[in-house]
């Protein structure tokens, strides 16, 4: 995915600094545990953020096509539209080169948030085998800022950059 995307099938991105999740707010373990101080709210961000996370560091070769879905089922707006425009390509790119992508968020953190809009920092780490891995794969070292929207009552990611 050009643009504010990133590769989703790049090379390792640079760690983030846990102090810096800690430091926006309040964090959510991969485990699907969510911190007791998190408000209701919060708790329902944390939830969309981490689920849609997944669903977009997700790959099967074998079976792409319920996992774009699920992408798109959380998306909306210019992210949605991006990501729908590079189905073809993301679809074809993970069968060419047989990659396989099983993702763990490992922190998430809720920044700014409003009534209609919200700030997540992701850190995930994804176990990756491909043509160009052996076969145990290689673990990758994702950080995501997702913005997200809420529509129809709803958690929508409108946003999804990779950060440093």
């Amino acid at each position: 995915m050009g643009g504010r995307s990133g590769s989703w099938l790049g090379g390792a991105l640079a760690v983030v600094l846990v102090g810096l999740l800690v430091a926006i707010g309040l964090v959510m373990s991969s485990r699907d545990a969510v911190d007791e101080p998190l408000t209701a709210a919060q708790q329902d961000v944390a939830a969309a953020a981490r689920a849609e996370a997944l669903a977009f560091l997700t790959v099967d070769h074998q079976d792409m096509d319920p996992l774009v879905e699920a992408v798109l089922a959380g998306a909306t707006g210019e992210f949605a539209e991006e990501y729908r425009s590079q189905r073809d390509t993301l679809v074809s790119e993970a069968e060419r080169t047989e990659a396989v992508s099983t993702p763990e968020v490992v922190a998430l953190g809720v920044g700014d948030q409003d009534d209609d809009a919200a700030t997540v920092l992701v850190a995930a780490n994804s176990t990756v085998i491909n043509t160009g891995t052996d076969a145990r794969g290689e673990v990758r070292y994702y950080r995501l800022r997702m913005r997200l929207v809420r529509e129809g009552g709803r958690w929508l990611t409108s946003d999804v950059e990779f950060v440093r």
